[in-house]
């Protein structure tokens, strides 16, 4: 990553919304993703047994992004689980001529397994990171 852009200093700046554990050990009733106005998933929703909602995305767009979500895993497994992490790993980033491409992991874990989003970043190079955040809806 060469350069951190303006959307993700600001959200740091601001930090984070939601803590993660704070979400610990309630049971996941509803898992879904939603996506931007491409149809491309951008947001992981996950509703609990007591009511709360919530989404997990990236808050760092700039101009000049492409900022989207893939998951080869089925959402739907996490349905029925107490939710027991949420946590954030590197991924690697691919640079050609003039754009970069990078990644970043998310695991959300239940006590009957978990799955793994794949957060994508594509640009010129001037507007790299990410900002996840946990947003109660």
């Amino acid at each position: 990553m060469s350069h951190l852009g303006l959307g993700v200093m600001l959200h740091k700046l601001g930090g984070e919304l939601n803590d993660p554990e704070k979400y610990y050990n309630r049971e996941i009733t509803s898992a879904f993703f939603s996506g931007d106005e491409d149809g491309h998933p951008d947001r992981l929703h996950l509703v609990f047994a007591d009511g709360t909602k919530i989404s997990i995305s990236d808050h760092g767009q700039s101009c000049c992004e492409s900022r989207y979500m893939t998951c080869d895993d089925k959402v739907e497994t996490l349905i029925g689980g107490t939710l027991l992490r949420i946590e954030g790993k590197e991924g690697k980033t691919v640079e050609e001529e003039c754009s970069e491409h990078e990644t970043c992991f998310v695991e959300v874990a239940t006590d009957k397994g978990f799955i793994t989003i794949t957060n994508h970043n594509e640009h010129s190079g001037y507007y790299g990171g990410f900002s996840l955040a946990i947003q109660e809806e």
